[in-house]
C-alpha cells in the first residue's frame, strides 16, 4: 500500500500538537513546583513527584516533536 503524503502530514500535525500540549503541561507543573518550593510546607516526596512528572512531560514532548519532524520528512519524500 503506497504512503499517502497528506495522511502522513496529518499524523505529524497531531504529534506536533500533542508535543505542544505536553510542553504546556510541563510549564504548568514548573509553576506548581515553584509555588510548592515558595510555600516551604510541601513534603519532599511531593516535590520529587512533581519533578518526575516535569521530566516525563519534557521527554515525551521532545520525542513527539522528533517523530513529527521525521514524519514530515517522510511525507516530503513520498511526494517525489
Amino acid at each position: 500500500m503506497p504512503a499517502v503524503p497528506q495522511a502522513i502530514t496529518a499524523h505529524a500535525k497531531v504529534l506536533r500538537s500533542d508535543a505542544r500540549v505536553l510542553a504546556e503541561c510541563a510549564e504548568r507543573l514548573r509553576e506548581i513546583g515553584a509555588r510548592l518550593d515558595g510555600g516551604g510546607v510541601a513534603p519532599e516526596w511531593l516535590r520529587e513527584t512533581v519533578n518526575a512528572h516535569i521530566a516525563a512531560c519534557t521527554a515525551a514532548s521532545a520525542d513527539l516533536a522528533e517523530a513529527a519532524t521525521r514524519l514530515h520528512v517522510y511525507a516530503d519524500r513520498t511526494r517525489r
